[in-house]
């Protein structure tokens, strides 16, 4: 078990994947439109299953926590 570190502060925890971050375009197996997937079955659907099942499809574009 590794000590506790002190003076360290996590700003933003991670929360899950969304939707939009499982995009074929982000996926390093994905080699454009000639190409295509070089895969079978694609490595993310648990992630877009995961995605779908919590709600998260899409981020709010400048939300943050104090609300501006």
């Amino acid at each position: 078990m590794k000590p506790k570190k002190e003076n360290v502060k996590i700003v933003q925890k991670f929360r899950g994947h969304y939707l939009e971050d499982c995009d074929c375009q982000y996926c390093k197996y994905h080699q454009g439109r000639k190409r295509g997937c070089k895969l079978d079955k694609c490595r993310c659907d648990k992630e877009k299953l995961d995605a779908i099942a919590k709600g998260r499809t899409s981020r709010k574009q400048g939300a943050t926590k104090w609300g501006s």
